[in-house]
């Protein structure tokens, strides 16, 4: 261990000068530094700058001892942080001076365990260049292997049990190495030095295939045999890093057809695997920042802008004008797509509609005997189920939908150290957090929390996560609604283990969220922008002005400057389900006679009537501020979507008409909204009324306007009223830092007409990047909020302390 004195922290660029002579050093390095070729790094690093010593892994990140030439050991701390290998990442480098032993040469020692766990373990990452030449060189000892990887590429996470990363404690211990895989992992300058899943034909796992009913198909090659079954239309499960996905050929609409009815998926779009990036080109208009994306190690599902007339079934994406589209990310992936024939596969997760991926054999074939015609199976067991990641270009950035396979566990900086705390997220999207110091990690994407399974899986992941980095919680911090389930269980968990809860406020949770990946203390101005969010007031909020601090005597606090005027929700959650509902409760909201309203959204008179006397009664009609809400409802009357399939769906094929209008067109205005001024001196939130926007939509259909050009001006006007209210706000408060979070930030018209919008107005604008704006990125924030108030309580009791 590194003795803890005369330690320095210290940059490349300013490195102490000294007299040249022998000295040793001692160097501790925290990050993702074990799993990513760090050691051998090192060791050649070393070797070249002809310095003795050591490197070894311990539960505290990588410990390095150097000694030689004092120049020579500063030349060695500046390539450590410039030349760091591709997958690793350096959260801060420690020396301290240590007396020299006179020891020759460098080696490489053994992990010890020592103490907590504060080191990453690596996300998995793609398959790199290398890898790839191997599997498709006949010449090479692995070609066509489906498991071949290296210290640049492969699986991490998803096979890990615990930290230090080695062999002994992945899923990859049962095959041990044979004489040409051990001799690889032994030598410091191979690709493959301790590259811990490193296996071959000889020793490492196997492929075979299954029917549905558990048989074996005898093959001797299942891989070609898995793309003839899909050629000919099968749905073949396939096993891969984080779990099984269902896949079809994406070309088919027949088998794509019976993919949707199997797996009880009828709308929702599905994501499609190509060969490279020039077979994605030709399906989609790709910005570069979409092709980086796409090229990244974590391979993330891409929402990109499809081209017209392409080859992929109708059926995959309905209704949108996008795809989510992908490379593939692991050898068994190339070699399907190694055949010519295959030009694009629909990659979806194997599981029915909103329960956890499966990943387990066993499991799989209980779960998806109904679905799959056949199953593509091997024996390098999954640890962690993790489904794709997304991600999308908002407002010419790369955004993090959905952050899972490729990007869990990195840790995400905090910007007040934190005590272990655990952060549970919302009830859709879920995605939990623990915090210790001044990191959070957050959970893969673990979805909607609507049944036992969902939760079974969320219990799962906390309990690796806590194992894995030895966090044990000591603070409890749920959203402020009393009915989520993730709140309950929060609840009962902190009751039966007497920790401390706090709740947060969802909205103010997703301000937080992007204050605290920004390292905002604020006070900020927070446009808060989603579906579904508890008040504090009981109501439904959803299209918030607030203003947000992460610093200060009452970090806890946040102020709502203005929301959208509350509308009734007829039916409740049916309402989004309904999206009709929605525009019925708007349009009797704004004034429009019962008649009107039945007509403009399609209801019978049967309906209408129900529909007015709940209004009228307030009976199973909350009220609600949610700009999510009134997207679903401008989708029903400007496009007729009266029922939706899947979450949102209304607000996305809403801005996916408009997508051929040029933004310049229709300019952010707020003229057909009227901003109504409460009293802030009393801290009295103004309403925003959107009435005058329906009765502009309503003349707009009368008179004959396309309804792409309907859906652009309502974007627009949506823009222009919260730019006025965001004005206002700093007019009031003189806050210049605007932060944009929550769901509808998705929105790429929306979030580029904000944006511009409040930079013409000399605001500062935030937006997130690294964390999911939506639901996915909640308990990021519940975990900033509840640091910065367990930090302002610690520090008023050390002045009470101090004045005692």
């Amino acid at each position: 261990m590194i003795p803890r004195r005369n330690l320095l922290t210290f940059s490349a660029s300013s490195l102490p000068e000294s007299d040249p002579g022998v000295e040793r050093k001692g160097i501790r390095v925290n990050g993702v530094v074990q799993g990513v070729g760090f050691r051998p790094f090192v060791y050649r690093l070393a070797s070249e700058e002809n310095l003795s010593g050591f490197i070894g892994n311990d539960t505290d990140g990588v410990t390095i001892e150097l000694e030689g030439p004092t120049p020579r050991i500063q030349a060695f701390l500046a390539r450590l942080t410039s030349d760091t290998p591709p997958l690793a990442r350096i959260d801060s480098v420690v020396t301290s001076d240590l007396a020299p032993t006179g020891q020759t040469g460098f080696s490489i020692v053994a992990s010890e365990v020592l103490g907590r766990v504060s080191t990453g373990i690596p996300a998995d990452a793609a398959t790199c260049a290398d890898c790839l030449r191997e599997l498709l060189d006949p010449a090479d000892r692995r070609y066509r292997y489906p498991f071949l990887n290296c210290t640049n590429c492969g699986p991490r996470y998803t096979i890990t049990r615990r930290i230090p990363y080695d062999r002994p404690q992945t899923s990859m211990a049962k095959f041990p190495m044979c004489p040409a895989c051990q001799a690889e992992y032994d030598d410091p300058l191979n690709r493959r030095f301790h590259a811990q899943p490193n296996a071959c034909w000889r020793c490492g796992p196997r492929v075979w295939l299954e029917t549905a009913d558990g048989a074996a198909i005898e093959s001797s090659d299942p891989v070609s045999e898995t793309i003839e079954c899909l050629l000919r239309g099968e749905i073949m499960a396939i096993k891969g890093i984080g779990g099984f996905h269902l896949s079809v050929d994406a070309t088919s609409e027949e088998a794509v057809t019976r993919l949707r009815q199997r797996k009880h998926r009828y709308g929702k779009p599905l994501a499609i695997m190509v060969r490279d990036l020039a077979a994605a080109r030709t399906l989609c208009d790709l910005a570069p920042e979409e092709e980086t994306l796409l090229q990244t190690p974590a391979r993330p599902i891409v929402l990109a802008h499809a081209r017209k007339h392409n080859c992929i079934a109708p059926s995959v994406a309905p209704g949108i004008p996008w795809l989510g589209i992908f490379l593939p990310y692991a050898p068994l992936q190339h070699l399907l797509f190694a055949d010519p024939r295959v030009k694009a596969l629909v990659m979806t997760s194997a599981n029915l509609s909103e329960e956890p991926i499966a990943i387990d054999n066993s499991e799989a074939r209980t779960r998806l005997a109904s679905i799959a015609d056949a199953f593509l199976m091997h024996d390098r067991e999954i640890l962690q189920r993790c489904d794709d990641s997304v991600a999308a270009l908002v407002d010419s950035k790369p955004q993090i939908i959905r952050r899972a396979r490729g990007f869990v566990p990195l840790a995400v900086p905090l910007p007040i150290e934190a005590p272990p705390l655990l952060a549970v997220g919302g009830h859709l999207k879920n995605v939990l957090a623990l915090a210790r110091g001044k990191f959070a990690y957050q959970s893969q994407h673990i979805g909607d929390l609507e049944n036992a399974t969902s939760l079974q899986f969320f219990e799962e992941c906390l309990h690796h996560l806590m194992h894995t980095f030895e966090i044990e919680p000591q603070t409890v911090v749920h959203d402020l609604h009393p009915g989520y389930l993730s709140t309950g269980w929060a609840k009962q968990w902190a009751g039966d283990r007497g920790l401390r809860l706090i709740a947060v406020q969802h909205h103010h949770a997703h301000i937080a969220a992007c204050m605290a990946e920004h390292a905002l203390s604020g006070p900020v101005i927070g446009l808060s922008l989603d579906g579904t969010g508890y008040g504090t007031d009981g109501r439904i909020w959803g299209g918030e002005v607030l203003i947000c601090r992460l610093a200060g005597p009452d970090p806890a606090s946040f102020e709502r400057f203005a929301h959208l005027d509350y509308v009734p929700m007829p039916g409740g959650e049916a309402a989004i389900r309904e999206p009709w509902r929605m525009a019925f409760g708007h349009l009797i909201a704004a004034g429009f006679p019962v008649e009107q309203a039945r007509e403009l959204v399609g209801a019978t008179e049967q309906e209408s009537r129900v529909m007015a006397r709940m209004i009228e009664r307030q009976i199973n009609a909350p009220m609600t501020s949610s700009l999510g809400r009134l997207f679903d409802a401008a989708a029903a009357v400007i496009l007729n979507r009266r029922k939706v399939d899947y979450e949102a769906q209304a607000a996305i094929e809403l801005e996916g008409c408009a997508v051929d209008i040029p933004d310049e067109l229709c300019p952010p205005g707020h003229d057909q909204i009227e901003l109504l001024d409460g009293d802030w001196s009393q801290r009295e939130a103004s309403t925003i009324s959107v009435a005058p926007l329906w009765r502009a939509i309503v003349a707009d259909l009368v008179e004959g306007v396309t309804r792409p050009e309907i859906a652009a001006r309502f974007h627009a006007a949506i823009a222009g009223a919260l730019i006025q209210a965001a004005s206002r706000a700093h007019s009031a408060t003189g806050i210049r830092q605007i932060v944009l979070s929550g769901g509808c930030m998705q929105n790429r018209r929306l979030a580029s007409l904000l944006r511009s919008g409040l930079e013409a107005q000399g605001l500062e604008v935030f937006q997130q990047a690294r964390i999911s704006p939506g639901d996915g990125g909640l308990s990021y924030g519940q975990a900033a909020v509840a640091a910065a108030i367990l930090y302002s309580e610690a520090t008023a009791e050390h002045i009470r302390g101090l004045n005692e």
